[in-house]
């Protein structure tokens, strides 16, 4: 018997190593046994727990092919955690597969041959995440099916090659945050009236829907997070998942519509159109209908988180599957299309209409893991060429900059605002570029630097985004010169040239750098600028207004006990002689030179002037609607990091009497006059949620502002008071159309008036501004007030996008400031903190957030003073353009 025994335990063993991978493939748990549910069921949405839970439970049944990462924190608190789906054998050389994506993407120590064999034998890096915008509700719940069907797979030769070749770095979300607040929100209505109401809140925090436009400046600690990942793995391709595909397109697809930045690899952007023919050719394989390509979406703003990584040679794109509302289906007939798509004639990039009939989240779903399927199986199968491409799009950038200007930029490290210089060559290296200090004696262009200057030479693999940010945008000359159709205006931003935003020079260098001058260069981690304390004997000290960091020092000053007033004649400070400076007084020296070091900020014993201001920190209130304004969250957000302390006003609050007993100033963001009035309908979302200021909160703000207040209204709903409240002020942009005046974004000069005006300290006499769909403003008979900012006269005053008949403009006023009883009105004509880029032009906001007895205000077309010589007239210098804007062909 013994005998017998051990040749079963044999044949069992030989049984069990045949079987292993189909018993390693049932263990992997389906969704439903963890989550009572399956992702894509009707009426059902995992939140980012359930998410998350699902994820750890199929890295514990297979930890070799699926490991778990926690990369960081979000704005709220939770953990960011990631998967990495790969083979066995990858995942075990994970590290070795990070170091040579790296040296591939940077060209590290490589040559064309090197580079191959590198190639040949590495692993492609691929990203593919559930996507941003929390209300676009599929894309969490396709992460979960993708990791199940790749690691429940028995026997399948494409996810075999896929695991094989590809190393998948899978983002559950970008927004853990957003996706717990939607998915509780649905829950809590669902099988009510309320089902598929809209959430009243922004979806991130403080960004909402900008979330995928904070893709360079990085405000926002989820957005760090994600391009600190995506230096650390160095994915060839990004791709992430959205939910607005064009009606009724079931998905949208690269390739993008026109125009495409020329600071992009040619590699990127021949490979952007491969994926996108790919997918949809895919999809159509696997009888999914309705992919459409072009269309609507570009890619020209810079700013978007999903497209921002093209500026380091990756692969970055978004694709848009059709979506009713939250886990709701929705049956569509031919009638509810568009006119042009009710024949269902198929388009050249609308290859396989659809043709209507029931929408569930699962359709979505199936769309989203069809799309990512074929996003690796593309990878799998092109491994190599992706892999050395990476690799030729360094090589290619370096040696381009090698021969052509600009060879560097240089961020001087005096100016008169060094702490946002600082700030300007930090982001430099946050988004992955190489910066270097200058030491004593470093020269660029024949110009001498003072030392801790900032440079960035261009020689360097991720040197197109330093090129993309720095200079001027150039919208393409077609519709600029009205020869295109209406379709081809575009729906964003189109100029952001960060110099000019943050009040920044940058010089371009346009001469080699030689050797001499790189032994004067050492390389730096951080950006930090130079040192400065609390300077001379006294008891007041002067504080620039120049510098927006005086700001938070201020503000700490203030709430230390400090007494603080503004000069209203010109005094020194370390920053120069200025009118407008702040004097602090009442503070100990060391707590005021610790604030100094703190804050970057020097400070300058002075005699006390004999005409000064005394100020104090205001009550502020900012109000914010349930039907969310994402400006009302970069404004709150910006006010929060400089120290200002607002309070949210809900309608509630506006709705209740006596304001001014409670408020100094008021902020009105962004938004429209129905938003601002009416808010969400009545029955569109539960009771305590609908409506908006209404006619009584109207009233109270009426005499909030007569009863002494600052009412401040920022680009729209400063067009929507003039009428709301019968100000004396007409905006002259009101019914125009695009054929008479446009402009959705762009960089705009102004010049200031009445600088004598304690809202206009600080700021230059020709500021940038962003424009972005607001009034231009005409006082009327009467008014009595300040014009602050006007656009010059008889010139264009573009300097960074798109803007379409200026001359609509040209001489009108940008921003006034209205006497309104005992109080003022201020309106601005544009985003004076847009999407938290515009640092230049805090100020104009910052300066009305103090509370102080305001000048008396003349009739509007009094002659104003005379300009203040010691504010600053000189204009930030963005980068120079040179004229070869693109690689070279090849």
């Amino acid at each position: 018997m013994q005998p017998r025994f051990s040749l079963c335990f044999g044949l069992a063993i030989v049984l069990a190593a045949c079987v292993a991978p189909q018993i390693h493939a049932a263990e992997v748990p389906t969704p439903v046994s963890v989550l009572g549910h399956t992702p894509g069921d009707d009426f059902y949405l995992a939140d980012y727990e359930d998410t998350v839970r699902y994820f750890h439970a199929l890295a514990a049944a297979d930890p070799a092919r699926m490991k778990m990462f926690t990369v960081g924190k979000t704005t709220q608190g939770r953990d960011i955690e990631i998967a990495v789906i790969s083979s066995a054998a990858n995942i075990a050389q994970l590290d070795q597969t990070k170091q040579a994506a790296a040296r591939l993407a940077k060209d590290t120590d490589l040559n064309d041959d090197s580079a191959r064999e590198l190639a040949r034998s590495s692993k492609v890096v691929v990203h593919i995440d559930g996507g941003l915008h929390a209300s676009e509700v599929a894309g969490p719940q396709h992460t979960m099916m993708l990791a199940y069907k790749l690691l429940s797979a028995k026997n399948d030769p494409e996810i075999d090659a896929i695991l094989d070749n590809v190393v998948l770095v899978l983002w559950p979300t970008l927004n853990p945050d957003g996706q717990d607040m939607v998915v509780h929100w649905y829950r809590q209505n669902v099988g009510t009236k309320y089902e598929v109401s809209p959430l009243p809140a922004l979806w991130q925090e403080y960004v909402g829907h900008d979330n995928n436009r904070d893709g360079y400046m990085l405000n926002m600690k989820e957005e760090q997070v994600v391009t600190r990942v995506q230096l650390d793995y160095n994915p060839v391709i990004f791709y992430c998942q959205h939910q607005t595909a064009p009606f009724p397109a079931r998905i949208w697809i690269p390739p993008f519509s026109d125009p495409i930045s020329s600071n992009i690899s040619p590699y990127v952007r021949s490979w952007l159109n491969v994926v996108g023919t790919n997918m949809t050719a895919y999809l159509n394989a696997h009888k999914m209908p309705g992919a459409i390509s072009e269309s609507r979406f570009d890619n020209w703003y810079a700013g978007f988180m999903d497209w921002a990584h093209v500026f380091r040679g990756e692969i970055s794109f978004f694709t848009e599957t059709a979506l009713y509302e939250y886990a709701t289906p929705h049956f569509y007939t031919v009638a509810d299309f568009p006119k042009p798509y009710q024949d269902l004639r198929a388009l050249t990039m609308y290859s396989t209409p659809w043709e209507g009939g029931w929408w569930h989240l699962k359709d979505a779903v199936d769309y989203m893991v069809g799309g990512s399927m074929s996003v690796l199986d593309l990878a799998a199968k092109n491994r190599e060429t992706l892999l050395y491409n990476r690799y030729q799009s360094a090589r290619d950038n370096i040696q381009h900059f090698q021969k052509e200007p600009p060879f560097a930029y240089v961020i001087p490290s005096k100016q008169t605002d060094t702490p946002e210089a600082a700030k300007l060559a930090q982001l430099m290296i946050d988004n992955g570029l190489d910066v270097y200090a200058s030491k004593d004696g470093f020269t660029a262009n024949g110009v001498s630097y003072p030392k801790g200057s900032w440079v960035i030479p261009m020689d360097q693999a991720y040197s197109a985004m330093a090129k993309e940010l720095f200079e001027r945008q150039k919208y393409p000359d077609a519709i600029e010169l009205g020869t295109s159709k209406s379709v081809d205006l575009p729906y964003d931003v189109t100029g952001w040239t960060l110099p000019l935003q943050m009040g920044v020079d940058v010089d371009t260098v346009t001469d080699p750098l030689g050797s001499e001058q790189r032994a004067q260069m050492q390389k730096i981690d951080k950006a930090q600028a130079p040192a400065a304390s609390a300077e001379g004997s006294g008891t007041v000290f002067a504080v620039s207004h120049r510098v927006n960091a005086s700001f938070l020092l201020v503000n700490e000053a203030l709430k230390s006990g400090a007494t603080v007033s503004l000069a209203q004649e010109p005094v020194k400070t370390a920053a120069g002689t200025e009118r407008g400076a702040f004097l602090i007084s009442g503070l100990g020296r060391e707590k005021l030179d610790g604030l100094a070091q703190k804050y970057a900020v020097g400070a300058i014993a002075v005699s006390a002037p004999s005409n000064t201001l005394p100020i104090k920190k205001a009550r502020i209130g900012l109000y914010r609607p349930w039907a969310a304004s994402i400006d009302e969250g970069w404004t709150r957000w910006i006010l929060e990091n400089y120290g200002f302390e607002p309070k949210s006003l809900y309608n509630a609050d506006m709705k209740s009497a006596n304001l001014r007993s409670r408020y100094d100033a008021i902020i009105l963001p962004d938004m429209s006059s129905r938003q601002l009035m009416d808010g969400f309908g009545v029955g569109i979302v539960p009771g305590q949620y609908a409506g908006g200021i209404g006619q009584d909160g109207l009233n109270n703000l009426r005499e909030f502002a007569r009863q002494g207040g600052t009412l401040i209204a920022l680009n729209r709903t400063a067009s929507a008071i003039i009428p709301l409240l019968s100000l004396p002020v007409q905006n002259i942009l009101n019914g125009v159309k695009s054929d008479k005046f446009f402009c959705s974004g762009a960089l705009l000069r102004v010049e200031t008036e009445h600088s004598d005006l304690p809202v206009n300290f600080g700021l230059s006499t020709s500021p940038v501004v962003m424009f972005q769909g607001g009034p231009v403003f005409a006082a009327l008979p009467g008014a009595h007030g300040a014009v602050l900012a006007t656009y010059p006269k008889q010139t264009n005053p573009l300097e960074s996008g798109l803007l379409l008949h200026p001359e609509a403009i040209e001489g009108k006023a940008a921003a006034i400031e209205l006497a309104y009883g005992r109080g003022r009105i201020v309106l601005y004509g544009f985003k004076p903190q847009f999407r938290g880029q515009s640092h230049a032009t805090y100020k104009w906001m910052f300066n009305e957030l103090y509370s102080y007895d305001h000048p008396e205000l003349p009739p509007i077309g009094a002659a104003a003073p005379k300009k203040d010589e010691s504010a600053s007239s000189k204009v930030p210098k963005a980068a120079a353009d040179d004229d070869d804007d693109d690689y070279p062909h090849e």
